[in-house]
């Protein structure tokens, strides 16, 4: 192994200088200044998931998964493939940006590579260039265009089965698999694709194979950045699994993964409307245009991008269900797209149950945009925290004017801005309300209770207390750069999704929050868990707060979708009991484990705090 990983190294040295020098183009040293500027001012791009999975034949009754895919490529033949129609969609729809798949997990590549005869040109009766013809096409519309490249590849000979990112799964396993000459193969891919078709993205999957950190050398993530780069493209960090971008330009959130506030990286959601990446007969579990303009306004208010998945059909055709619910977000975006494009995270860098904040600054003016999803009835809109003086408020889609007051409530230690708001939404799926400052945005960092008086509280953003010191670890989740990807360390640790795991007594979690309105509040823990979870825990928890303490255990009362991960992940929640907080002001809760779970162990989302009528 050691042989080898110096072998591959040394090739990807080699590879990366010869093209520098081939490029000449004076890129080499463009700072990840330039290179991320067009993608931080997208934050709206298309996902393509195409390729032989698509076929009808990938169905077929009687055949393993080896001969579906064999026989898929054999016969793949979209006909009524546009590229112009596709990047018509995605303009319509307000993207800036295309992502598509040109070799996916199975090694089949949508371009004429010299490299491979799995190709679409070689080992189809299709034989057009479809990422040609894209790329084409989105250089006639103005929309960048980014390439998902997998990793893992389950037809190559030199793909040792022992890296792929499905349990060792490969077509045809070789006992004498050479993973660096895979490497070389799949270094000369890359630069292919870059001087044929000059993409400013490369989005890569498939490393899973490759967490062993021996094993990881052997990707060369310095060396692939600094070659995507010298080429004008950014790279993902699923180059590796690279969450701290150590290597990479921006994180890729787990799938459908959106995180509950500010991370405080560039990052980007990918999201589909249903429940697969490529188009499957059947799957009409969409999405409403509603729910995925909420999650487009909710990642552009933590500075993300959403890229959101169309998978074309067999014959080449984006389904109708999906263009429908483009063509409606597309819509709203003419009208509220400053709200959105080149706009940099809110200003309060926690979750708001009612929409979310993104801003502008331009010429020294700052603009505040409100996205309210929760529209209020009563014609009042209340903003907590924010100690600017607002010169204008005023609805972002008509411009029309609205009056606004600002006290501060000495006693909550806060200031709390009233805006008034006609009683109907004036959008049906998220309403606008922009705010000019004077200055730049000055906002309480607090946790703050929310309008409707409940107080979320991200497990994510707490401060650890282990069951006793480990040296050198940061007391929050959020300062070890874990987002995607778990690691085991000592003491309490994120779990996948953005949760932090409890299970022994003497953990504990603590948070500081600002409470507006005294008065009696239900104790909920809210727990990840997939649907088909049976929850059981025989642990117990304890909340501490405002000299009050509840202590129970973890029995689910209710089950609910968990909007920030895949579909089938769900939130449970667990009352613990309730609390009477008789003053306002900060107040300090810890959430503790009073009794060991050894069943499982709860993968907590957040502690909210829920107003008793």
């Amino acid at each position: 192994m050691k042989n080898k990983c110096c072998f591959i190294l040394l090739s990807v040295l080699m590879l990366s200088t010869s093209m520098l020098s081939a490029q000449n183009i004076g890129t080499a040293n463009t700072s990840n200044e330039d290179l991320m500027g067009w993608f931080r001012d997208a934050r709206f791009g298309m996902f393509i998931h195409f390729g032989a999975s698509t076929s009808e034949d990938f169905l077929e009754e009687g055949l393993n998964k080896t001969e579906r895919y064999e026989k898929s490529v054999k016969n793949f033949n979209p006909v009524d493939f546009d590229a112009k129609e596709w990047v018509r969609i995605a303009k319509d729809a307000g993207m800036k940006y295309i992502v598509f798949t040109t070799k996916h997990h199975d090694g089949f590549c949508k371009w004429d590579s010299k490299l491979t005869d799995w190709d679409v040109m070689d080992a189809t009766p299709f034989k057009r260039d479809i990422v040609g013809e894209l790329a084409e096409a989105c250089k006639e519309a103005g929309i960048e265009l980014g390439f998902y490249y997998s990793i893992a590849d389950w037809h190559h000979p030199e793909y040792d089965a022992t890296y792929s990112n499905r349990r060792g799964f490969h077509f045809n396993p070789n006992p004498d698999a050479d993973i660096t000459k895979y490497m070389e193969f799949m270094y000369g891919q890359i630069k292919e694709l870059c001087e044929n078709y000059q993409p400013k993205l490369f989005w890569f999957d498939g490393s899973a194979g490759f967490r062993n950190p021996n094993k990881k050398r052997l990707l060369g993530q310095q060396e692939m950045v600094d070659l995507l780069n010298s080429y004008g493209a950014i790279s993902n960090s699923r180059l590796g699994d690279d969450d701290s971008l150590e290597y990479v330009n921006y994180l890729s959130m787990g799938d459908n993964m959106t995180p509950s506030g500010n991370i405080g990286v560039d990052f980007e959601s990918a999201q589909t409307m249903n429940d697969n990446w490529h188009f499957k007969k059947g799957d009409d579990n969409w999405k409403s245009a509603k729910t995925m303009l909420g999650k487009l306004i909710d990642i552009a208010g933590n500075g993300g991008n959403y890229l959101l998945n169309v998978g074309p059909n067999s014959k080449g055709v984006i389904p109708e269900a999906s263009q429908l619910r483009l063509k409606i977000m597309g819509e709203w975006l003419q009208k509220n797209g400053k709200a959105i494009y080149g706009t940099i995270a809110g200003p309060y860098p926690y979750e708001l149950n009612w929409g979310a904040i993104t801003q502008r600054i331009e010429a020294g003016v700052t603009t505040l945009y409100l996205n309210v999803v929760d529209w209020p009835k009563d014609g009042n809109f209340e903003l907590y925290g924010l100690n600017n003086s607002i010169e204008k408020a005023s609805l972002l889609a008509n411009g029309n004017v609205l009056s606004h007051n600002s006290e501060f409530n000495l006693a909550a230690g806060t200031n709390i801005l009233s805006i008034k708001v006609p009683k109907t939404a004036p959008d049906p799926y998220v309403s606008v309300i922009a705010l000019q400052l004077k200055g730049h945005p000055i906002m309480d960092q607090a946790f703050l209770q929310q309008q409707d008086g409940t107080v979320i509280l991200d497990a994510f953003r707490s401060t650890i207390h282990d069951e006793e010191f480990v040296a050198n670890k940061p007391q929050r989740p959020l300062d070890q750069r874990i987002f995607t990807v778990l690691k085991k360390e000592k003491g309490i640790m994120p779990t996948r999704g953005m949760t932090v795991g409890l299970d022994k007594k003497g953990q504990a979690l603590r948070w500081d929050f600002r409470i507006l309105s005294p008065g009696k509040y239900k104790v909920a823990i809210i727990s990840s868990v997939k649907e088909e979870y049976s929850w059981k825990t025989d642990g117990s928890m304890r909340v501490t707060v405002a000299e009050e303490s509840v202590e129970n255990k973890l029995t689910e009362k209710e089950r609910y979708n968990n909007e920030r991960m895949a579909t089938e992940m769900k939130c449970s929640v667990a009352v613990l009991g309730t609390i009477n907080m008789k003053t306002v002001g900060m107040k300090t809760l810890i959430l503790e484990v009073t009794s060991d779970f050894t069943n499982t162990t709860p993968n907590i989302i957040s502690v909210q705090l829920l107003p008793v009528d």
